[in-house]
C-alpha cells in the first residue's frame, strides 16, 4: 500500500474527513434559556454543551457517511483497487462534502430547540467547533473536486505514466 497513489485533492479530502469525524464529538452547541413569557424576571439557566450526536437528529449520520465514504475511497485508491475511472467516486465524495456543508450551515442559521416549557425555551447556542466542522466538510468537497480536476488533467494530457508508476506497473 502506497500513499503516493493519492493525489493532492484526495489527500485534502482524507485529512478533512478525519477532522470532520473528530469535530463531531466536540460541543457544537451550548444550551441557553430564553424567557418565552412576558414576565419581568431574568432567567439565569444554562446547561452543558451538546455535540453533533446529542444535538442533531439525522445530520450526524450524513456527516459520518461523508467521512467514511471519503476514507473508503482513499483506502481503495491506496490499495490499488481502482486504476482508472475513479471520477465517479470523487464526484460522490464532492457531492457528500458539499451536502454536509449545507446541512451544517443550516444548523448554524437555524440552531435546534432542545426543550420547551411554558415560560422558558432551551435553545442551542452556536460554538466554535461547529465552524471547524463546516470548514472540514468544505475541505472534503473541495478535495474531491480537486481530485476530479487532477484526474481530468491526466486524461487530457495522456499522462498515465506517473499513475502507472505509482501503481507499481512501471517496476
Amino acid at each position: 500500500m502506497r500513499l503516493e497513489r493519492l493525489g493532492n485533492g484526495e489527500r485534502i479530502a482524507v485529512i478533512s474527513a478525519v477532522f470532520l469525524f473528530a469535530f463531531m464529538f466536540l460541543h457544537w452547541f451550548g444550551v441557553k434559556a430564553v424567557n418565552a413569557s412576558n414576565l419581568l424576571f431574568a432567567i439565569q439557566a444554562v446547561g452543558p454543551g451538546k455535540d453533533a450526536w446529542e444535538a442533531l437528529d439525522w445530520i450526524p449520520t450524513v456527516l459520518l457517511i461523508t467521512s467514511l465514504a471519503t476514507l473508503a475511497a482513499a483506502t481503495l485508491r491506496v490499495a490499488g483497487a481502482f486504476r482508472r475511472g475513479f471520477a465517479a467516486v470523487n464526484m460522490v465524495g464532492a457531492t457528500l462534502g458539499f451536502a454536509s456543508v449545507l446541512l451544517i450551515f443550516f444548523r448554524i442559521v437555524n440552531p435546534p430547540v432542545f426543550y420547551v416549557e411554558r415560560t422558558v425555551t432551551f435553545e442551542g447556542a452556536i460554538r466554535f467547533p461547529m465552524f471547524l466542522a463546516l470548514v472540514a466538510a468544505a475541505g472534503v468537497g473541495f478535495g474531491c473536486l480537486l481530485a476530479l480536476r487532477e484526474e481530468a488533467g491526466q486524461r487530457a494530457t495522456g499522462d498515465s505514466a506517473p499513475t502507472q508508476q505509482a501503481l507499481g506497473e512501471g517496476d
